[in-house]
C-alpha cells in the first residue's frame, strides 16, 4: 500500500484501486488480465493511453509487491462483508452505513463554522 501511495498510483487510480482517471483495481476486472503476471508486464512496461512504464525505475521486487497489494485489493469480499446482524432473534442481513450517509432535509445541519483562525 505504501508503494502505491508514494508512486501516485492514487492520483489515477484513487485510493484502494476505486479508479478514477485510471482504470478501476478493486472490482477485479482488468483490460490487460488479471493475472498476476500480466498486472507485473502493465506496471513494468505499462500500457497505451496513460500507464507509464515503471520497469526502468523500479526493482521488480518493489514490482511484485505493487502486483500483491493490487491483488488484495482486487479481490471482491464476500456476501457478508460490510453486514451486520441483529442478535436475536437472527434477522436477514441488513446493510450498515457510516452516518454521514445518512439523507437528511437539510444537509447543511452538519456543518461547523471555522474558530480560532482556520480557513476553509
Amino acid at each position: 500500500m505504501q508503494y502505491f501511495i508514494n508512486f501516485n498510483c492514487v492520483g489515477c487510480h484513487a485510493d484502494n484501486g476505486g479508479g478514477g482517471m485510471g482504470p478501476a483495481l478493486s472490482n477485479n476486472i482488468f483490460i490487460y488480465g488479471s493475472a498476476p503476471e500480466n498486472i507485473y508486464l502493465s506496471i513494468y512496461q505499462g500500457r497505451p493511453n496513460g500507464m507509464p512504464a515503471w520497469g526502468a525505475v523500479l526493482p521488480d521486487a518493489m514490482i511484485w509487491d505493487l502486483v500483491t497489494y493490487i491483488g488484495k485489493i482486487s479481490n471482491e469480499p464476500n456476501r457478508q462483508w460490510g453486514r451486520t446482524f441483529a442478535p436475536s432473534p437472527l434477522s436477514p442481513d441488513v446493510e450498515q452505513l457510516p452516518a454521514e450517509l445518512v439523507t437528511s432535509a437539510d444537509p447543511w445541519s452538519a456543518t461547523k463554522k471555522f474558530g480560532s483562525g482556520q480557513k476553509p
